[in-house]
This record gives C-alpha cells, structure tokens and sequence, in this order.
C-alpha cells in the first residue's frame, strides 16, 4: 500500500476506531468535525485518498458506507449491520441502542441506514417472524405504505404490522393473542424506527 501522510493516518485511526466502539464508521461530516475542516469537502479529499492508497473501500448505497481493509489487522472486527438491542415481539420493552455486535449483511437489504434488533416473544409468528430472530430495519421516521416496522412507544420498541387509520396507525400483532394497538395523534412518545426489510435466523 502506498504510504499515507500524517493527517491520512489520523483519519484512518479515526474511521477505524468509530467502527470498533459502534459497528459502524463515521460519516464523512463527522470526520470533517473531528479534525476542524471548514467543509466535508476536505475531509472527502482525505477520505477518497485512502480509498486509492487502498486502505479503505466504499460501499456502494449505503449512508456510511466506508470499510477499512484490514488485511494486515486479524483482530479488527469485520464490520456490518449493528445490532442494537432487543425489541418486543409481545409487550413493549425498553430500547436502548448498546451495540451488540453485527450482522455482515450490509449490501444484502438496499439502499439507507439499516440497523438490526433481536425479536423477543411470539406476537408476529402468524407473519414468520419467531422470537430470536434478528429483523434488518431501514431507518425511516415514515411510512410510505403499511408496513411491518418498529416503532417506539414512550421510549420502548416494539415490533408490528403498522397499518395507516385515518386518525394515525394501528399496530397489528401476528398472533390473536394479542390486541391491536390504536395510535392516534394524541398517543404520547410514538415514534417510527422504520421498516422491516428483512429477518434472520439461525437455523
């Protein structure tokens, strides 16, 4: 690889360290925020230089889409989806975004920052989605179409059939067992965290 400047290395340590503590690296914005350039524009001149020199690539579509190569480093870990925490496939639970570790299925589920929660209880299993999955959700404060999502409930995550009423959202379980939600605009703390696009599991 060629040799990189002191700035270039300073950059890099950076990218690499925001990946290891969060799972995922730093936009270009943030880089430029942490070492004072005026405009991302000079941090993206820096950035694109490590991408020829060969010690990152681009991913293409995604909204953080850097990688460092990593070759020479087998104690880096591989980097990917995040996964944040559990989300209630029955009763709400408490959302708190501590990564977990990640799911290397960044390119697998489009375009726009993805995150991935593990499923807790059976209130979706009519819709294939069991407790222990892990479901790939694109970041959206919207739908555009019901959808199955997770959303926020007073600070808690929960996982549903979202389907648009003419007074705000119904939140469908898959499983009869369980109610359906009414949300209407006067539901205190709602908050959508975006579409499921995709599940895991282990088989």
């Amino acid at each position: 690889m060629d040799t990189l400047t002191q700035r270039q290395g300073e950059i890099l340590a950076f990218i690499r360290q925001e990946a290891r503590a969060n799972g995922l690296p730093p936009t270009v914005r943030e880089v430029a925020n942490r070492f004072g350039f005026r405009s991302p524009k000079g941090a993206a001149d820096h950035v694109d230089a490590l991408v020829r020199k060969g010690y990152l690539e681009r991913i293409p579509g995604a909204a953080r889409g850097l990688r460092v190569l990593h070759a020479d480093d087998p104690d880096y870990p591989e980097p990917g989806i995040p996964i944040v925490g559990d989300v209630a496939a029955g009763l709400p639970i408490l959302a708190v975004e501590n990564v977990l570790g990640v799911l290397s299925l960044d390119t697998a589920f489009g375009r726009g920052e993805l995150f991935a929660v593990r499923v807790r209880g059976d209130s979706m299993v009519d819709y294939g989605i069991f407790e222990g999955d892990h479901v790939i959700v694109r970041r959206s404060p919207t739908l555009e179409v019901s959808a199955i999502a997770v959303v926020y409930l007073e600070g808690e995550a929960t996982v549903k059939k979202v389907v648009k009423t003419a007074g705000g959202y119904d939140l469908v379980p898959g499983n009869s067992r369980y109610p359906v939600q009414h949300i209407t605009r006067d539901t205190p703390g709602f908050a959508m965290a975006g579409p499921v696009v995709g599940v895991v599991r282990a088989l």
